[in-house]
């Protein structure tokens, strides 16, 4: 009996139930400041997102039809962020609006994300509504989570005083812009090709 379903059932749904964590923590506390936002959700969502390096695996042993390429530019891109800006620089990050936007934008993407992945896993017909919403919504998260991104990354390389590591921000910075683009072009295909037969 293949273990794939099961393991990746279990995967997609631990992932859903810690994305819907940070989501509901955000939702339910739209007034907090910044600095208790970060206090509060910085380390869950450091691991949370480590956790997602499972995917690079998952995609380039076939255990998912997933893009490699794709699959690994969007958890790379995501790593940088948790650990060399939001926890590197986290003087920076506690204070900044754009962390508690980008977490939202992250939130619902991967809450709706992986739910869609345990209900295709589990073999049960995926509800319109939720294809929409995994399909559509990446048009306005995806900005939102991107412009974060890149702000919180353009304060560190303000802020450092190493140059390599300047550096290092300054090109990641701009990959940004064919990342981007790269990342919602496959979404407009995938939402044309999905929604579009529906």
């Amino acid at each position: 009996m293949s273990l794939k379903n099961p393991y990746l059932l279990i995967y997609n749904t631990l992932n859903a139930l810690l994305w819907l964590r940070i989501l509901l923590s955000i939702l339910t506390s739209p007034a907090q400041p910044p600095e208790t936002t970060y206090t509060t959700l910085e380390p869950w969502t450091r691991w949370t997102q480590t956790l997602a390096v499972l995917e690079i695996l998952h995609a380039a042993s076939g255990l998912t039809r997933s893009p490699v390429f794709t699959t690994f530019t969007q958890i790379f891109a995501r790593s940088v962020q948790v650990w060399a800006i939001d926890f590197a620089f986290a003087d920076l990050t506690r204070v900044s609006p754009a962390y508690k936007y980008m977490l939202f934008a992250w939130s619902i993407a991967d809450t709706i994300r992986y739910c869609y992945f345990v209900v295709l896993i589990a073999g049960v017909p995926v509800p319109g509504v939720l294809r929409w919403l995994r399909y559509s919504l990446f048009l306005f998260l995806y900005p939102i989570g991107i412009s974060s991104e890149w702000w919180l990354m353009f304060k560190a390389t303000v802020s450092t005083d190493s140059w390599p590591v300047k550096a290092l921000f300054v090109f990641f910075l701009g990959l940004y812009v064919p990342g981007s683009f790269m990342m919602y072009s496959y979404m407009v295909k995938q939402r044309r090709k999905t929604l579009g037969a529906t």
